[in-house]
């Protein structure tokens, strides 16, 4: 796993966004970028004291101090927002390179088991051929012997195209060389599922990544909705301005002295439909964030459900595999291929408990497969691992 989350692009990228989200609320504590100018006078400028010369003008744009706090703060839960989509892609991509290796290690364990019964079949292809030759058994029994080895090959040729599509998708994920091999996928542990549904559930209303993140935006619209009414309120442009006086024609102490000043000026929020329209825009897009997050939440109560339910008719059903089925069915094809061995029973009986056999190995192998499949998914859907894996 945690190759994976250093070599994913998927998750670099999303966490390369979420470290330029954090940039942004210090950039909102800084002023505008003040203004400088200079005037150069023509010959006519002329004042009473004096030909002005030249003037420099310096401003700087001063907003209502609570319109910066506000914008800091929406970056704020911005940025927050960004780290759970961080979080939430971080875990998808973990969620696939586990089912991924789960489908591997069911498809690397089928290959085993065909591979098995295959050997089986060819001995009792063998043990077929003996009877037939001594009279004991008709050349029926060794064709369909030999019919059954082809279709187990048949089998093991799907498998070895299915893991190779696995070994693909496994490289894309770790952002390997899409020509490298994995080795055979050892059995994962067999989950517990102890936790109780009704806490599973609030849980993961409120501490998963999606869930968190709706609720970042929620507060991030409420921001924008307040600096949407704050533009009723006018900002301050304050300036500084000094003027390069010649000398005059006048004997007054005044004449050719450089004169300076400090303009000062608002905006006039004059234009209010603007403004209300603004409001109200941004009134409606806090309902759509808040009608989003409570369609976050149910989608969260019926996935963390639905995965719930899913591990626990799992692990039932493995019980029942594991204490029932598959001792019986190799109980069964042990049985008959001793009898047909010994002359006692029929091909046909044989057959199907070796068929019965195979579909029992590998129906165990699907529901211990989906078994981890549904706790990695309940896992994901609560937002945090229920138990190292």
């Amino acid at each position: 796993m945690k190759v994976a989350e250093e070599a994913s692009p998927e998750i670099r990228t999303a966490r390369l966004k979420w470290e330029a989200a954090q940039k942004k609320p210090m950039q909102e504590l800084a002023l505008p970028d003040p203004m400088v100018g200079m005037d150069v006078m023509g010959e006519m400028s002329e004042s009473r004291v004096g030909p002005e010369e030249n003037r420099l003008m310096v401003s700087q744009k001063i907003p209502f101090p609570a319109k910066i706090w506000k914008r800091w703060q929406k970056q704020r839960a911005n940025a927050k927002a960004a780290g759970m989509d961080y979080e939430a892609v971080r875990r998808d991509v973990l969620l696939d390179v586990r089912k991924t290796f789960y489908a591997l290690y069911q498809t690397d364990a089928s290959l085993q088991v065909i591979r098995e019964i295959h050997e089986l079949l060819k001995k009792i292809e063998a043990t077929a051929r003996t009877r037939y030759a001594d009279g004991s058994a008709g050349q029926r029994d060794a064709a369909k012997a030999e019919a059954e080895v082809s279709l187990t090959l048949g089998r093991v040729y799907e498998l070895e195209q299915k893991r190779g599509m696995l070994e693909a998708r496994l490289n894309a994920l770790l952002d390997r060389n899409p020509l490298l091999s994995f080795g055979p996928a050892q059995k994962p542990p067999k989950p517990a599922l102890d936790e109780n549904l009704p806490e599973l559930l609030t849980e993961a209303a409120k501490n998963r990544q999606e869930v968190k993140a709706s609720e970042a935006r929620i507060h991030k619209k409420r921001h924008e909705k307040s600096l949407a009414q704050m533009k009723n309120i006018p900002d301050l442009d304050a300036g500084f301005s000094y003027t390069w006086v010649g000398g005059g024609m006048t004997t007054d102490s005044e004449d050719g002295k450089d004169s300076w000043m400090f303009p000062l000026a608002i905006n006039v929020p004059l234009w209010q439909t603007r403004n209300i329209a603004g409001i109200q825009e941004a009134g409606r897009k806090l309902e759509a964030a808040q009608s989003e997050l409570q369609g976050m939440r149910d989608k969260t109560f019926y996935e963390v459900r639905e995965a719930y339910l899913r591990c626990q008719t799992a692990l039932k059903i493995t019980a029942l595999y594991e204490s029932g089925v598959l001792p019986q069915s190799e109980l069964a094809l042990n049985s008959d291929r001793a009898g047909y061995e010994s002359g006692r029973a029929d091909f046909l009986e044989l057959l199907d408990s070796e068929r019965i056999f195979l579909n029992a190995k590998l129906g165990y192998l699907k529901i211990y497969t989906e078994l981890l499949k549904s706790r990695a998914d309940l896992e994901r859907s609560l937002g945090r691992q229920l138990t190292e894996a």
